[in-house]
This record gives C-alpha cells, sequence and structure tokens, in this order.
C-alpha cells in the first residue's frame, strides 16, 4: 500500500565522502536524487520510462541541512515524499536516519514536470498528480528560499567550460555539478576550514555541453558565502549556491 512515503535502506558509498571520510554535501545530494528516482521510478514516471510518457523531473531549488556527517558503508534510510499538490510544481521532502534512526540530515526541494518532446516546462497532468500521495509533513517548518537574491557585488573567480562529464539525461548540466564549481570558486580558506552544516540552491537556466561560465563569489555579515554561476558571453544565470 502507498502510504505517501517512500522509504530506503542504503549505505554510504566511498565516492560520496571526503578526505576525512566524511560525506560531502554532493554526497548526500546524489543520495537524496538517487532515491527521488527511485520512488517515481515506483509510480511509473522515473528515468526509465520517459520513453513511454515524454515526462522527466526537473529541480528547481534545494535546501539541505545536515547535523551528522557519517562515514563510508554506514547505513542509512532516506524517507521522502511529496507535500503542496500543485498544477504548476511539487515540492519533495526528505529525510535521511542513522542505523539507530537517528535523523542526521533533512531537506527539502521543488520539482516542474518537462515534457521532452515539446522541450518545455508544462503543467503537471491530474494523472501524474493522482499517482502520488501528497502530505502535510515538512522537514522544515520554514520554507525554503526559492528566489536567492542574487549579490549586489560579484567577484569573477574563473571561467570554466561545460564538459561531456557534466551532461545528464536531460541534455544539460546535471545539477549536482553546480555544486562542484560552487566548490572550485570558493577561496581556499574557506573551502578548507569550512564544513557548510547548511547548502541552498536556486536553479535558473540550465547550461549546455560547451557553454563558457563565469563563477562569481561574495559573502555577506551573516557568514554566508554565495556563488553565482552565469554564461560568459550573456551573462544569462544559470544558478546561484548559498553555503553556510
Amino acid at each position: 500500500m502507498n502510504s505517501g512515503i517512500f522509504s530506503k535502506t542504503m549505505m554510504i558509498n566511498y565516492s560520496d565522502v571526503d578526505s576525512k571520510n566524511q560525506v560531502t554535501n554532493k554526497g548526500i545530494l546524489r543520495i537524496l536524487q538517487e532515491v527521488a528516482g527511485m520512488h517515481s521510478s515506483s509510480l511509473g514516471y522515473g528515468v526509465n520510462d520517459i520513453p513511454i510518457t515524454g515526462l522527466a523531473w526537473i529541480i528547481l531549488n534545494w535546501k539541505l541541512k545536515v547535523f551528522l556527517r557519517l562515514k563510508t558503508h554506514d547505513s542509512i534510510t532516506i524517507n521522502t515524499w511529496l507535500r503542496t499538490e500543485n498544477p504548476l510544481f511539487t515540492y519533495r521532502d526528505f529525510e535521511i536516519l542513522d542505523k539507530d534512526g537517528k535523523i542526521v540530515a533533512k531537506a527539502t526541494s521543488k520539482w516542474v514536470l518537462y515534457d521532452v518532446n515539446k522541450g518545455s516546462v508544462i503543467k503537471i497532468p491530474e494523472e501524474v498528480n493522482n499517482s502520488f500521495i501528497y502530505m502535510d509533513r515538512y522537514a522544515f517548518t520554514e520554507k525554503i528560499n526559492e528566489k536567492i537574491k542574487e549579490p549586489e557585488e560579484l567577484t569573477l573567480v574563473k571561467d570554466y567550460v561545460v564538459q561531456r562529464r557534466d551532461i545528464d539525461t536531460n541534455n544539460h548540466v546535471n545539477n549536482l555539478c553546480y555544486l562542484d564549481y560552487a566548490y572550485e570558486a570558493l577561496p581556499e580558506e574557506i573551502y578548507n576550514g569550512i564544513a557548510f552544516s547548511d547548502i541552498e540552491i536556486m536553479y535558473k537556466h540550465e547550461a549546455k555541453l560547451g557553454e563558457n561560465l563565469c563563477l562569481y563569489f561574495s559573502s555577506n555579515n551573516d557568514n554566508e558565502y554565495i556563488v553565482t554561476i552565469k554564461s560568459k558571453e550573456s551573462q544569462k544565470l544559470h544558478a546561484i549556491i548559498k553555503l553556510f
């Protein structure tokens, strides 16, 4: 019976940890993305169903908070569910529990449905909404920051050309790669000195293979570090990543 909550127990992979053998923020988001895909696939709207449905889920926002960093081969259970039924988008929340049932991280995200044949975002069809159970349950009491404000002062750190390894099944940069780009833009002392227990990401426009990107760094008085990613030619905004 579909209770609305999809649960998956798995182990943290070696590729998801850092030099201190602690799971990284990218590793956590990779796991959450994987489990979200499993949930959708179990209801007929996963990646393998795209040739049949012509529909793909695209993420617009992430908010992640980490309480405890686990290690390689530690067992975790991920709970995920949808909330706020809406014809234009859906929210998906997550909890990560350790082997003792303690919450070690939680996250929320916002998704839209993409018609791969039309090449555009569409309203979520009734049959898709009816396949999921929407719950009045929140990972966070506060709302997701859906519109991260672009900093007024930006410092260009480096350029980056999108590589073939960055492209996913939707033929644009995988959302996890933007977090990689953000870490590359951080000053060395910040990168090595802060683990960043809180992350917010806003995706604005997809980047394509061969596109030239500019990575900008900024910070504020709230000890928040912000990386803004734009197209070099047009200055079109692709993503803003806030780390704190």
